[in-house]
């Protein structure tokens, strides 16, 4: 039975891993044809060989979404040579700097503002313009990865939860520019999930795992998310079942928001 994107092209950024990969499977099991936008090119390689093992396929593209020349090159690339882009999905953000994991306010000022917002905000605009004309046609649904940190207080990763917190204003700004071309922008913020980034952080990842795995109060549902339910979110608001669905920020954050 044909699935509900088949013959629909779909582009995911930070596709090679975390969210962004669970995102790419979902998609192709359900008929996409996808390509992948990752800056690890030995990640992107070794997710194409996992797909065609499952007698699948899929197109990698290398890109580093911190260089605002080459995001936009591939941006104008992509728009001509696919012709019509159905669905985009931003997933690839940018969480700590010079490899540090806090970012206080007080005793590091900027520091690490650049790369930050270069990642997570102004690289969306930049994909997003840049692949207009292939957008429109494909009368394109638009998702942007958020997160629950948009909704928090944090002096030590200020700058991280403020790209987040703008890119929900992101969102909106571009549902009402881009309704009158038929496109659909919406974002989902994922709570704590169980990812390659956190995983690979710590020097023992599966006793890493194992914390994480514990982490009751992570959530009204008393665990964190695997990627694949965030993925599931994704597909929704991708899909026509979301048809009337746009400018709307999804919580996928097992009841967080509402934790007592």
């Amino acid at each position: 039975m044909p699935g509900r994107f088949s013959g629909r092209r779909v582009v995911v950024t930070g596709g090679a891993a975390g969210i962004g990969r669970a995102c790419v499977d979902r998609f192709i099991d359900e008929g996409a044809e996808v390509v992948i936008l990752d800056h690890n090119g030995e990640a992107g390689e070794r997710v194409l060989a996992e797909i065609r093992a499952r007698g699948k396929d899929a197109r990698f593209v290398a890109l580093d979404l911190s260089d605002s020349a080459a995001t936009e090159a591939a941006a104008k690339a992509l728009d001509s040579e696919l012709g019509a882009i159905h669905v985009l999905v931003n997933s690839a953000g940018l969480v700590h700097v010079d490899g540090r994991q806090s970012n206080p306010f007080v005793e590091r000022g900027l520091a690490g503002w650049d790369p930050l917002t270069t990642v997570n905000l102004k690289a969306i605009a930049i994909l997003v313009h840049g692949m207009l004309p292939a957008l429109t046609a494909g009368r394109a649904s638009i998702i942007n990865i958020s997160s629950e940190a948009a909704f928090k207080a944090r002096s030590d990763r200020w700058i991280y939860d403020m790209t987040k917190a703008g890119l929900l204003s992101m969102t909106r700004s571009m549902a009402a520019a881009l309704v009158s071309r038929g496109i659909r922008v919406n974002a989902v913020a994922p709570g704590g999930t169980i990812t390659e980034m956190h995983l690979n952080d710590s020097p023992d990842p599966e006793a890493k795992r194992a914390e994480m795995e514990k982490q009751k109060t992570a959530s009204l549902l008393g665990r964190l998310a695997r990627p694949h339910e965030i993925a599931a979110a994704i597909t929704f608001l991708a899909s026509d079942d979301a048809s009337f669905i746009t400018a709307t920020t999804l919580q996928v954050d097992g009841g967080l928001q509402r934790l007592g």
